[in-house]
């Protein structure tokens, strides 16, 4: 007969057990790399699929949807279209002036990166960390580190590239960093995420450091991730504590983070030429000669057209 009870095995040696593979698995995380990503485009047709019953309710959704709702929806797009026209023919404008400026000040000139559309797969589940997997791989050329926008604003950077998806880890990630600049007063500083997706915040600021609630956060460009410009917060609340070393400084980030469905992948380092202006090539082709920098030769030339009458009246005044 078989006893009733069966001692199995002791308590002690499961829990030396789970210490030792924990250990091996931190001592091989770095050499599973590879593995991982592979497993990741493995399991990339998985995800596909999971996404499918969530195509199947949005293609539904705006099939079934009411002849009304659509005449409204389709005035709203109009209006929102009139004005964005209008604010797109304004900054047309600038930008136009902005090189114009840029060329005569011998200045570097922002350029045109290359842009994707992706969409949200999958947001994460864990309560610890906040990323979200995007449908484009290293097929469309994503790399880590690539900076990821939506409408509003900063999304975050890619972490991890399989071959047909991508994480992204956003700006509210408490792992999170990303250098930004007061466009109020070009005052630089550090965002950091806090774990909750409606804040972030600014840390080892000066008391004294002029920022208030209601400046706006973009990228500064430092650290030659995030091009520079691009809004990433608005600042909601500023506490200056006599008894703390710095000042608090909360921000809320500009993208919907909690509702993303398409993003912008970006490729800074991938620009369009900048064709100079034709009413600029003979300026600058003056300036360039006998390599004179170009705000030099108008500096000289405009202290020549000062000095002019004066020469010309000490000449009179010698042949007098």
């Amino acid at each position: 007969m078989k006893p009733i009870f069966v001692r199995g095995v002791s308590n002690q040696f499961r829990l030396t057990l789970a210490i030792l593979l924990s250990v091996a698995l931190l001592v091989a995380n770095d050499r599973l790399e590879p593995i991982r990503q592979s497993l990741s485009s493995v399991l990339s047709p998985l995800q596909y699929l999971a996404n499918v019953p969530g195509v199947i309710l949005d293609w539904s959704a705006e099939a079934f949807a009411t002849r009304n709702m659509l005449e409204v929806q389709n005035k709203e797009l109009l209006r929102q279209q009139l004005v964005m026209s209008e604010r797109l023919q304004r900054f047309e404008h600038v930008r136009q002036e902005n090189e114009r400026l840029r060329a005569l000040l011998g200045s570097p000139v922002h350029m045109d990166s290359r842009k994707v559309v992706a969409e949200v797969m999958e947001v994460a589940s864990d309560p610890f960390r906040q990323f979200v997997v995007l449908n484009h791989g290293s097929q469309t050329g994503v790399y880590v580190g690539q900076p990821v926008v939506d409408a509003q604003g900063v999304v975050g950077q890619v972490i991890e590239v399989s071959e047909f998806t991508s994480r992204v880890l956003m700006v509210s990630d408490s792992t999170h960093g990303i250098p930004v600049r007061v466009t109020r007063n070009d005052v630089r500083a550090i965002a950091n995420g806090t774990g909750d997706i409606d804040q972030i915040e600014l840390r080892h600021v000066a008391k004294s450091t002029d920022i208030i609630a209601g400046d706006l956060l973009v990228t500064s460009g430092l650290g030659n991730r995030f091009p520079e410009g691009y809004p990433v917060a608005r600042v909601i609340s500023v506490s200056r504590d006599d008894g703390q070393s710095y000042a608090v400084i909360n921000a809320q980030p500009l993208a919907a983070l909690d509702r993303i469905r398409y993003v912008l992948l970006i490729w800074p380092d991938e620009t369009k030429p900048f064709t100079l202006p034709a009413d600029l090539i003979g300026v600058s082709a003056e300036a360039s000669v006998n390599g004179v920098p170009q705000a030099q030769a108008e500096q000289s030339q405009a202290t020549q057209g000062n000095n002019a009458p004066a020469t010309q009246s000490n000449s009179n005044e010698v042949n007098r």
